[in-house]
Parts: C-alpha cells; sequence; structure tokens
C-alpha cells in the first residue's frame, strides 16, 4: 500500500476516536449534570433561558451523534466526492456558530441585567452581536465551499478570512469583560452575584478564545483543516459552556441567602428570564 493511504488510513482513524471522545465528554457532563438539570431546569417554568439550556444541551448532542454516524459510516473511505465534503463540513461549522451565538447571548443578557436596562449598555452589546452575526454569515459559507479537500474530507487550504471571525470573537469577549469590570464596584455592596457573573464571564473567555487561540493559528500556519478538531471539540466545549453558565445561575438562585445579594441576583435572573428589570431591584429594602 502507498505511504500516502497509509497516512490517509492514519488519519481517518484518528479522527473517528477524537469524534468520538468529544461524544464520550459531552455525554459525560450530560449525565454527571442530570440530576441538577432536572431540579433546576425542567422543574421550573417554561422561558428564554429553559430554552436556550435545551438548545445547547441537546442540539449539541444530536450533532455530535449525527457526526458519529457520519464519520464511522458514509466518511470512514478513503475517497469521498468533494461535495460531500462540502455539504459535511456546511453542516458542522452551522452547528457551532448556532451555539456560539447562544453563548454570546448569554454572556450578553448577563451584562445587559448588571447595566439596570440601560440603553447605551444595549446599543454596544446589539453593535457586538450583529456584527458577529454578519461576519459569520460573509466568512462561514466561503471557509468551507470555497476550499479545496483531499480524498478523506481535510481542507488542504485554510481560508484565510476566518482570522476576521477570530478577531471579532477576542473584540466581543474583551468588550464583554471591560463591561463587566465597569460594574466591579457592586460587590463592595455585597452583590455576590457580580463575583459570579465576573466568574463565568472570565472562565469562558479564557476556554473559549484559548481554545480558538490554538486551533485557528494552526489551521492558517499549517494550511489544514480537520474536522475533528476545528469543529467537534469547539461543538463540545460550547455547549458544555452554555449549560454551566445557565446551571450556576441557576444553583446560585437557589442557595442566596443574603438580603442584598438575594434582591441583586433576582433582579439579574428576571433580566435573564423575562427581560423585563425592576430598577428598585438593587437596593436593599429597608
Amino acid at each position: 500500500m502507498p505511504q500516502l493511504d497509509q497516512q490517509l488510513l492514519k488519519s481517518l482513524s484518528i479522527r473517528k476516536w477524537s469524534t468520538l471522545a468529544s461524544l464520550v465528554v459531552l455525554l459525560w457532563e450530560y449525565v454527571t449534570t442530570l440530576a441538577d438539570e432536572v431540579r433546576h431546569i425542567w422543574c421550573r417554568p417554561f422561558n428564554g433561558v429553559k430554552a436556550a439550556y435545551i438548545f445547547a444541551r441537546y442540539f449539541g448532542i444530536v450533532v455530535q451523534i449525527a457526526n458519529i454516524y457520519l464519520v464511522f459510516g458514509p466518511l470512514h473511505r478513503l475517497f469521498t466526492p468533494e461535495h460531500v465534503c462540502k455539504q459535511w463540513f456546511l453542516f458542522l461549522v452551522i452547528s457551532l456558530c448556532f451555539l456560539i451565538s447562544t453563548l454570546n447571548v448569554l454572556l450578553m443578557l448577563r451584562v445587559y441585567a448588571l447595566y439596570r436596562k440601560d440603553w447605551r449598555a444595549a446599543a454596544i452589546l446589539v453593535v457586538l452581536y450583529c456584527t458577529q452575526i454578519a461576519l459569520q454569515c460573509a466568512v462561514a459559507p466561503r471557509s468551507v465551499l470555497h476550499v479545496p479537500y483531499n480524498s478523506i474530507c481535510d481542507i488542504t487550504k485554510t481560508h484565510p478570512d476566518v482570522i476576521y471571525s477570530f478577531i471579532w470573537m477576542w473584540v466581543t469577549h474583551i468588550s464583554l469583560g471591560i463591561l463587566t469590570a465597569a460594574k466591579w464596584k457592586l460587590v463592595k455592596i455585597g452583590a455576590t452575584v457580580v463575583r459570579l457573573v465576573t466568574r463565568d464571564g472570565a472562565l469562558t473567555t479564557i476556554s473559549i478564545c484559548s481554545l480558538f487561540a490554538v486551533i485557528v493559528p494552526y489551521s492558517l500556519s499549517s494550511q489544514v483543516s480537520q474536522a475533528h478538531v476545528i469543529f467537534n471539540w469547539p461543538i463540545t466545549c460550547v455547549s458544555i459552556a452554555c449549560c454551566r453558565i445557565i446551571m450556576n445561575m441557576q444553583t446560585f438562585n437557589i442557595s442566596g441567602n443574603n438580603e442584598t445579594t438575594t434582591n441583586t441576583m433576582d433582579f439579574e435572573m428576571d433580566s435573564l428570564n423575562t427581560l423585563p428589570l425592576d430598577r428598585d431591584s438593587f437596593h436593599t429594602p429597608k
């Protein structure tokens, strides 16, 4: 067997087990948090946050299961038609874009809550989000439809436009961090929820941005983009991040016992769930 075919078979094997591992991690997260999910999500009234949780959790699982079927089934051969490769990558990039958009909405709503429905904060967040969506719509199709593929559906020349989405991801998360830091003074008056928002936002920014800080430069420098690297693991990570952010706030809602903390937390929970905000929620009852 030619050496090239051996290398391709090895790449196929790595793809299979990496794809399987990304699904196992997602299912493990699901199993270990199922009890909390039932208590804090399914036993509460339906609202926007519950819808976001269900979407992030089960859409991610469905995508990864579908991907397992494709990787171990139609895409396990050495010679796959290029149009099939493009359809597969388009499915994955759209799925990842939906999950990233959901994550950004959750982070932005939490920041929006801290600003008590201030129109200036809303305007900044809308600009950040709309620019992200516009970039995704412009870059995503080009990055998977206008690039060459080899016989096992690896991109052999990464589209340079992906750098724009990567840069804007950093701009968005840094902006959210600055907006959150500007409200850090609320911690001094007992607004423990600000610590939670800051912690979750920081961890999410570090995790997601660091992940793409490795993936995007590697793909551009090597000019090779493999689905299990640029899509499968990010889908798993973003799905988990969305669910953890929501679950942390739901469990915080149960455990809060300080009056000031509870009032501030209720303010943010209301803004996440129903969007109408009560300005008095930041004041301790007399």
